[in-house]
Parts: C-alpha cells; structure tokens; sequence
C-alpha cells in the first residue's frame, strides 16, 4: 500500500457531470521526490484524502472609528498571554462618563496554522468559552497524529462535527497564539545581542590574557639575560 504525504495548493475544483467532483491540487516535484512514484501507482485506485489549509482564518472585532482592536493581549514573562488593560474609552464608560459608543466592525484575519497548533502544543492555550475543558489536549492529539474518526467516536460525534468543533477552536486562541508568537520573536531577537557581546567579550578576555602572557615571558627573559 502506497503512501503520500505533502503541502500543496488546491488550483481548482470541477464539478463535471455525473455528480463527479474534479479536485485538481499542485505539488512541488521537488517537495514530492521519491514519493511521485507512489502517486503514480494510484492513478485510478480509490485513495483517502484528508485536506487541511495551512492558515487558520480568524476575525478580530475593531473599533471603526479608531481601527483599534477592541481587545488587547499582553504576555508576561513566562509566555502567558492575558487581556490587556482596557482603551481608555472602554474606562471612561465603566467609570459612567458619557462617551459615544463605538462602531465595531469585523476585521478578517489570518496566520500560519502551525503558530497557533504550537502555541497549543506548549500548553500556552487557555481554556474558551464554549468549548469543552480539554479542547487543548483534543486538539494536541489530532496535531500528533490521531484521526478525526478515532477523536469523534471517542466524544460520541461525527467527524465533520469533531473538524469543525478544533477549526473553531484554532480560531478562537489564533489571537492569543499570534501576539505569543511575536513574544517568542522578540526574545529571540533580544538573545543574539546578548550572545554576541559575551562572545566578544571572552574574545577581549583571551586577547588580554594572551598579551599578558607574553609580557610575562618577556619579562622572564629580560631577567635571564641580565643575570647571565
């Protein structure tokens, strides 16, 4: 039994007569190797196909007439991203001081799905609302490898049910998911000055212990050729 696994991208969709469906998908050669010779081999066989978008499309509710975010993520130093303070206008309505109301509109989103399937792996996704207490670890074993079919039988739903219930789930934390991201990237950025000064300052160290060792032997030998 042949075997293909690869990232690719759906160029077109044909609904043609007979109520057959013409899925056309486009595949690097390079990317596919070997593995070309295995689809090859199922050319007219039936296969199973199992198809995921490499983003996670999201809205995020903003005010319209500040283009703002309504709500604002914060990490702290553990990677722990919580809901920010407040704009100043959502203070002013929760101290009842008059302030118009803001439009919100909604602004369509998206971002890697890996960044947000290892956001969720780290266990840095927090419990939401509306879905159950251990959709984390739902999630993080269909990220390993578990099927859709063994997940649904297991909640006791169907498997487009169980795909649409962790597509939504994605959804929900890609926010949280998109500003820890940034987080890690700044710390990282933050670590390679820090390397490169210690790595230059062992530099300085060896090459002032090198001219003090030959203003040592120097010295040695100033002393010897005096005493002869």
């Amino acid at each position: 039994m042949s075997f293909v696994n690869f990232d690719g991208s759906v160029k077109k969709v044909n609904h043609k007569p007979k109520g057959v469906t013409e899925l056309v998908l486009e595949i690097s050669t390079k990317d596919l190797g070997n593995s070309i010779q295995n689809l090859a081999e199922m050319i007219d066989n039936d296969v199973r196909v199992e198809i995921e978008s490499d983003v996670v499309r999201y809205n995020v509710q903003i005010n319209a007439h500040t283009e703002r975010p309504i709500v604002n993520y914060q990490v702290d130093q553990s990677g722990v991203v919580h809901i920010a303070e407040p704009e100043p206008e959502q203070l002013e309505a929760e101290l009842g001081l008059p302030v118009e109301k803001p439009q919100i509109e909604e602004k369509p989103m998206e971002i890697k799905r890996e960044v947000v399937d290892q956001f969720i792996q780290e266990g840095m996704a927090p419990e939401q609302e509306g879905f159950p207490e251990n959709m984390a670890d739902i999630v993080k074993r269909r990220i390993e490898g578990e099927s859709y079919r063994k997940l649904a039988s297991e909640l006791e739903m169907s498997s487009g049910a169980i795909v649409d219930l962790i597509n939504d789930y994605r959804a929900a934390v890609a926010p949280l998911a998109e500003k820890w991201w940034d987080w890690k990237e700044d710390q990282a950025n933050e670590a390679v000055p820090m390397q490169k000064n210690e790595e230059a300052a062992d530099v300085d160290l060896d090459s002032s212990q090198s001219v003090k060792d030959d203003s040592d032997g120097n010295d040695q030998k100033e002393e010897e050729d005096g005493a002869a």
